[in-house]
């Protein structure tokens, strides 16, 4: 089993999880605080507001974590925080966390159906979209001959910074620039890990952009998806950087590992929105 099919398997059984604890927790602990007010512990009914506070935290991370964001999923934990911040009575307090206990299930349902999956699900029996056909058939002649070993490492990373594991990015990236032994054949290759190395640095510790950051050669823009132009700001450059090098990633796996392509299918909505489509 490839180290990406585990990382999928794993991020989907973990997604099912957090799923039945948004019902589980805003229901659970109110029903809590109902028993504990039945055996004559007259505690301050906020309190047990706060599985719906949880529920709502889970709620937005499962919207954020999807290719189409639900602005009203993710904005969840805000509201909680404004209707449970004030200490209430008992039954003004019971009848609004089951109220918004609703709600959140309601808002789960509507996520599942209506936004359609994460990144990190397979999507099997597809092809890739126009736009990244065209990119990985005119870049193949230049990738091709990059090992399967880190072609698969390339699919790793992608899918691993579409969901936000920044952290584990930069390890993966910075092991394949320290250890490849391509580099010299293919410059190109370990400059787009080098790139997507610093910005997960970045990302992962909250800092600001560099003044002086990694960028591929002039004679690599050919293989870029989108060159930066001329007149972009240097913000704009930055962002850039980034998602050609995770684009050009995408084309040196597809080309150089066969066995990864149902994964990066499972990414290409992820890939769209990086050529902007």
């Amino acid at each position: 089993m490839t180290l990406l099919k585990t990382t999928i398997q794993s991020d989907s059984k973990k997604q099912r999880y957090l799923e039945l604890a948004i019902p589980i927790f805003s229901f659970g602990i109110t029903l809590i605080g109902v028993l504990v007010w039945m055996m004559g512990f007259e505690i301050n009914f906020q309190f047990f507001a706060l599985g719906c506070v949880i529920s709502s935290c889970l709620l937005a991370y499962l919207a954020w974590i999807r290719p189409k964001k639900d602005i009203v999923a993710l904005s969840t934990p805000i509201y909680a925080v404004i209707f449970f911040i004030v200490p209430t009575e008992y039954m003004s307090g019971l009848t609004l966390q089951l109220l918004y206990a609703v709600s959140l299930t309601m808002l789960l349902i509507r996520l599942k159906y209506r936004f359609g999956s994460s990144h990190t699900e397979v999507s099997l029996g597809k092809e890739l979209a126009l736009p990244l056909k065209t990119y990985v058939e005119l870049t193949r002649e230049a990738v091709t001959g990059i090992s399967p070993v880190t072609a698969h490492r390339a699919v790793v990373v992608i899918n691993q910074f579409s969901t936000g594991e920044y952290g584990e990015v930069a390890r993966i990236s910075g092991t394949i620039t320290g250890l490849s032994t391509e580099k010299n054949s293919f410059p190109f290759l370990i400059h787009a890990f080098e790139i997507v190395e610093e910005h997960a640095t970045i990302l992962e510790q909250s800092q600001p952009r560099p003044e002086n950051y990694r960028k591929f050669l002039p004679e690599e823009e050919g293989l870029l998806a989108n060159p930066p132009l001329p007149s972009y700001s240097e913000d704009r450059k930055f962002d850039a950087m980034l998602d050609n090098s995770l684009l050009l990633l995408f084309s040196i796996a597809w080309n150089n590992s066969k066995v990864d392509h149902p994964h990066l299918l499972a990414c290409q909505t992820f890939a769209l929105k990086l050529l902007g489509e």
